[in-house]
């Protein structure tokens, strides 16, 4: 679950609800400026639209933090419940598609290998890890590195001349979608607030995307990688009393009570 504070409520953005707005982002995404996926793009907005399906499985009954009695922020969330859960999203994507597979399977390894030393995202603060935290880990790093290598070996018909991730056309398809992931995370967690998403693949070289706030749940977006000049990407949220929960199953009645509403977030050229 996706967390955060507006209009005097708690706001939560289930995480396969944020792979929804992802996929939408993922099937506008394309421009002269900024050119889309030129080979699996229906697998990669797949990846894009389910990477996170994983979650459900936790947010079926959250754990709640002691300290607030509201659930769990999706970052801090221990490897114990956290990978059990990215495996069954992993399996299912590797269902959907074998490429849309290996890039949910790097975007789950990816959370701890920071992006395969690609970023990091401190503005959250990343957890560090116990030493069986980082067992389980690494345990999971390496079941992913050997389904990689199958998933690519299916999806392109030829095994891989090196690990996945070191191949540039499946380090551009991964970074893209971590491009797509953070821009839903700008409207579902932040509000369309101003920042800077790097890096950028593109044919020239690794760039960064800029965001600008323009009012509520709008951003203004340069380079600009849509076809049309407003592109409307809603997410489905539901708001909740921003107060503490007795236990899940408080807290799950409170979400079942309030159902859920499209917060109506806009991409704009700046």
């Amino acid at each position: 679950m996706i967390l955060s504070r507006y209009q005097g409520k708690l706001l939560v953005v289930r995480q396969p609800d944020h792979g929804r707005q992802t996929g939408l982002i993922a099937a506008a995404w394309g421009n002269e400026d900024v050119p889309p996926p030129v080979e699996h793009r229906e697998a990669a907005r797949l990846a894009a639209a389910h990477h996170d399906d994983g979650w459900a499985i936790w947010e079926r009954h959250p754990d709640l933090e002691p300290a607030t009695g509201q659930p769990i922020q999706f970052y801090d969330v221990k490897p114990p419940a956290h990978i059990p859960a990215y495996r069954a999203g992993i399996e299912r994507a590797a269902q959907l598609d074998p490429w849309t597979g290996l890039l949910v399977s790097m975007h789950g390894a990816g959370l701890y290998n920071d992006r395969y030393r690609s970023y990091r995202l401190e503005e959250i603060g990343e957890q560090a890890l116990t030493g069986t935290e980082r067992a389980l880990a690494d345990e999971f790093l390496a079941d992913m590195a050997r389904l990689q290598a199958d998933l690519y070996t299916e999806a392109v018909g030829r095994a891989a001349p090196a690990a996945p991730h070191e191949l540039p056309e499946v380090m551009s398809a991964y970074l893209l979608l971590q491009v797509w992931d953070r821009l839903s995370l700008q409207f579902a967690l932040r509000h369309a607030a101003d920042a800077v998403i790097a890096p950028l693949p593109s044919a020239g070289g690794p760039g960064e995307l800029r965001c600008q706030a323009r009012g509520d749940l709008r951003l203004a977006l340069e380079p600009y990688p849509f076809a049309d000049d407003k592109v409307e990407l809603p997410v489905a949220a539901s708001l909740v009393p921003d107060r503490a929960y007795r236990d899940p199953e408080d807290f799950l009645d409170a979400l079942a009570s309030a159902g859920q509403t499209m917060l109506e977030a806009t991409a704009v050229r700046a």
